[in-house]
């Protein structure tokens, strides 16, 4: 391999390798930040036990996904190009129901569109197999 092309490679992973650290900290913030920020006013609401079930439970689901992707991004694999999808999905998710909901404005309500977007993408565009092979390969 070319010093040009193994340069080239290197910089990719360190795309993947900042999708990793980025959702780590993503995962973080929403578990730590979040929880204090918006899921423990949601379980003081008196919501019906049924939806503060389904949210509570939500809330643990996405947090567990966020530490996995974290992990799947760091690794490297196909199973990047999967994960790098759910996070760019989600952003586009957020978007439109911030749209729907609030108008522009919404856009800076529920900001999470900001980092999900932009993980994915570097995610999307690292290579999908680690840069350094174990030794012994």
């Amino acid at each position: 391999m070319s010093g040009r092309s193994q340069m080239r490679k290197t910089s990719l992973g360190m795309l993947r390798r900042g999708a990793a650290l980025l959702a780590l900290l993503t995962a973080g913030v929403h578990t730590f930040v979040g929880g204090m920020d918006t899921l423990m006013p949601m379980l003081q609401a008196g919501l019906d036990p049924v939806a503060e079930g389904a949210m509570h439970a939500s809330w643990h689901i996405v947090a567990a996904f966020l530490f996995w992707s974290a992990i799947v991004f760091w690794r490297g694999g196909p199973a990047v190009k999967h994960f790098a999808g759910l996070w760019m999905a989600s952003a586009l998710i957020f978007i439109l129901v911030d749209l729907w909901q609030s108008g522009p404005a919404g856009l800076m309500q529920n900001p999470q569109w900001i980092i999900l977007g932009p993980v994915g993408l570097l995610a999307w565009f690292s290579p999908e197999r680690p840069v350094f092979k174990p030794s012994g390969a």
